[in-house]
């Protein structure tokens, strides 16, 4: 193989990687129109570009409106290098027609790339039953070939009023090259950037004409005539000659001409006398909405609060309102902007931003800044009604420290004990099922001792009936046959032949009376309990509560470490001096070590909460919750947080009942099996319950080791909602790749952000 040959294959090696590796990258998708003006029945380019992948990529999914049609369509892939990187571009064409006059909304034009959508924006395609008419504006210098107009929309705009102005070419004569343009001056104007030109038919006194038109957002500054110089265009004409020599320079046949429009005076308004209280400036018609970053926080974690000023108007042009209040204190403020594209009346966002930190607790009131503006459709003034904010203050973050300044007092109340072993729930449950035996076996004991009674009182009756004569046969005669009777026993006329003897001194046979009442009595003698069987049963009750016992010891709360111990309130004792950097490395260490505890956790949330890091407090709360249930210290940490702002969006990783309450539950339920025994409803549902007690908590587990959670620390975005996350919020992670991280914040909110941007408070496992 040649060198040349095997660079080539080389070359288209690395292309195949390179497009490869990029599918995996980010989509971009573009839709753009050609023309977004057209006559009925005309056709215009739709072009989607997708960029940033090839493989995996799904063709472009849209549905048109009703009045706009598909005509055609086709497909095409650019390929190139920037920067030693690979770039991929495929470009779908459609061509587009309307069939009736409106104005259409297309999009957004959605692609799909695996398990991930992305979407373009809106684009407006305006179709006219007629062609249009041109006509108005301010003629300047005009040859049969093309003439130049400008105008401005509205014609007298008020001061500070957006306005739009148009420069249209007319042109009458095909152009050998696209024509030299120059726009016009706009001195006493604030201007945004000009729209890209836009070329469509139109209709001049029954000629049809070709029109290229240009426009540009104004906002006049002051109030009187402010003049918009002249637009130059150099047009380069085909003068069609039939000389063939002229086509020998490579050039087609062509004239120059350059063609001027008429400088245009603008007749600007004055803003009426007497602007309310708040007027900064602001023109158009807009809305207002007071809000803050969250509802909580406390007297020493500040809040942002905004004022969100939306619709059509001078948005770039309004200047900040002045906020104040006797309940908070005002820092910094910024300005953030969301401006609209293009010339149109398309609504934008000024957004005001306020950082400010509360007085003193309880709930407060906090009133949007006096804002008002200039509506021009009622030529007046408006205000402001924004709702007020409520918000609810708490107790500094750090208050309430104990036996010294630096360490609150719910720690020294809670002394941590890093290598303590909590309760295993299930070997209480096991143990609970040992007493529920051990009852049962206690209770059929006490239950053998009645059959033995009657057993032997049955055969004392046959010993006195066999060996007796006289009153004391009688007597025994009748008790025994009672007895039997009451035992279900038929004994026809014997029973009245004894009562006859016994109490009226009736001569009757007692040999024959003996005979029949031994047969009867032998017949119901009870079935012989061995003593032996109660007292095993009575044994095995005894060693069944005592195995329950071992095992609820094994498995039960123990002591920590004395070395551990030992270490967690030498930090103690140093965060209590007022010394808290090495305090707060103590403490990590003992986490690091595996001493996974959540009165641990707490104290390293603290820690970092005092040091102004609320995503980092905020994460170890979140690793303390997956370490335990309701721990005091742990519990009045997280509350602080919440109120400074933090633990947004959090989602608890099991139930708030301790391994300890789950055991207590599992050993009362195995008692109630026993006492409910024989009954198999009840008992079941007991036995049920003793069972649960002891496999909720390893399930609650399992389930918390398959969810990655993470807490935001920095301020982000996330790509392609536009959804802002703050610091502090708890979300869910599914991915990672390429620096990037896929979270979830919740229902139907996921996306990409920076990995850097989240701090991952627990793992999979």
């Amino acid at each position: 193989m040649s060198a040349r040959a095997l660079r080539v294959v080389l070359l288209l090696a690395a292309t195949l990687v390179a497009v490869a590796t990029r599918a995996g990258a980010a989509i971009e998708v573009e839709a753009r129109l050609a023309r977004t003006r057209l006559t009925v029945g005309e056709a215009t380019s739709l072009e989607v570009v997708v960029r940033g992948g090839a493989r995996g990529v799904g063709d472009p999914e849209f549905t048109l409106p009703e009045g706009v049609e598909v005509l055609g369509s086709g497909r095409s892939q650019n390929f190139t290098w920037i920067n030693g990187k690979s770039a991929v571009e495929i470009i779908h064409r459609y061509e587009i027609s309307a069939n009736a006059a409106g104005r259409y909304e297309l999009g957004p034009i959605i692609v799909r790339a695996g398990k991930e959508v992305f979407r373009s924006g809106m684009l407006t395609l305006e179709a006219s039953a007629a062609p249009t008419q041109v006509s108005g504006g301010r003629a300047g210098s005009s040859s049969g070939a093309a003439t130049l107009m400008v105008d401005v929309i509205p014609a007298e705009p008020w001061q500070g009023q957006p306005c739009q102005l148009r420069v249209r070419l007319i042109q009458r004569s095909a152009l050998a090259e696209d024509p030299q343009y120059s726009p016009p001056s706009t001195p006493g104007f604030w201007t945004a950037k000009p729209s890209p030109p836009e070329s469509y038919y139109a209709d001049e006194r029954g000629r049809r004409v070709l029109v290229t038109e240009t426009r540009m957002r104004l906002y006049p500054l002051a109030s009187g005539v402010a003049t918009v110089g002249e637009a130059v265009a150099t047009l380069a004409l085909a003068t069609g000659s039939g000389d063939p020599l002229t086509w020998l320079g490579g050039r087609a046949p062509r004239r120059e001409e350059v063609v001027r429009s008429r400088p245009l005076a603008v007749h600007v308004r004055a803003l009426p006398a007497g602007p309310p209280a708040g007027f900064t400036g602001a023109v158009g018609s807009l809305g207002v909405r007071w809000t803050a970053d969250r509802p909580r926080t406390t007297v020493d974690v500040p809040i942002t609060v905004r004022l969100d000023v939306r619709g059509t108007g001078n948005l770039p042009l309004i200047r900040p309102p002045d906020l104040t209040g006797a309940d908070i204190e005002v820092f910094a403020s910024t300005v953030e902007d969301s401006l609209p594209g293009g010339t149109g009346d398309t609504p934008g966002l000024r957004r005001f931003q306020w950082t400010v930190l509360a007085r003193r607790p309880g709930t407060l009131t906090l009133a949007p800044p006096p804002f008002a503006w200039f509506d021009p459709a009622i030529a007046g003034y408006r205000r402001a009604d924004a709702t007020p904010i409520r918000l609810v203050v708490g107790p500094a973050l750090f208050a309430g420290a104990g036996e010294g300044a630096g360490l609150p007092a719910v720690f020294a109340r809670h002394p941590v004990d890093p290598g303590a072993r909590s309760t295993q729930p299930w070997g209480w449950s096991l143990a609970g099922l040992m007493l529920a035996a051990a009852v049962i076996l206690w209770r059929s004991a006490l239950a053998t001792a009645g059959p033995t009674a009657e057993r032997a009182r049955v055969l004392e009756w046959l010993r006195a009936v066999g060996r007796s004569t006289g009153p004391d046969f009688w007597r025994a005669a009748d008790e025994a046959s009672a007895w039997l009777e009451r035992e279900g026993r038929t004994l026809g006329p014997m029973r009245r032949e004894i009562a006859a003897a016994r109490y009226a001194g009736a001569h009757t046979d007692p040999g024959a009376i003996r005979k029949r009442l031994v047969a009867s009595l032998g017949s119901a003698v009870p079935p012989g309990a061995a003593t032996s069987a109660a007292g095993l049963r009575r044994t095995g009750a005894a060693v069944l509560a005592g195995l329950a016992v071992v095992c609820c010891v094994l498995t039960g709360p123990a002591a920590g470490d004395a070395t551990l111990r030992a270490a967690a309130l030498a930090a103690d004792r140093t965060a209590r001096a007022g010394d808290m950097a090495p305090a707060r490395e103590a403490w990590a260490r003992l986490w690091q070590s595996g001493a996974r505890h959540p009165a641990l956790a707490a104290r390293l949330a603290w820690a970092d909460a005092q040091s102004g890091s609320a995503g980092a407090s905020a994460a170890w709360v979140v690793r303390g919750e997956d370490a335990g249930a309701r721990d005091p210290a742990l519990e009045w940490v997280a509350e602080r947080v919440r109120e400074g702002g933090g633990l947004i969006g959090e989602s608890r990783p099991r139930l708030p009942v301790r391994p300890l309450e789950w055991g207590i539950v599992a050993l009362l339920s195995g008692v109630a099996v026993g006492l409910l025994w024989p009954g198999r409803r009840r008992m079941t549902a007991a036995a049920v319950l003793v069972v649960l007690c002891g496999t909720i908590d390893p399930i609650q587990s399992w389930l918390a080791a398959r969810t990655v959670r993470g807490v935001i620390v920095t301020p982000v975005a996330i790509e392609g909602e536009g959804l802002e996350l703050q610091p502090g919020q708890v979300v869910r992670l599914s991915e990672q790749r390429g620096g990037r991280a896929r979270i979830s914040a919740g229902a139907g909110v996921e996306g990409w952000i920076p990995a850097r941007a989240v701090d991952i408070a627990t793992r999979a496992r």
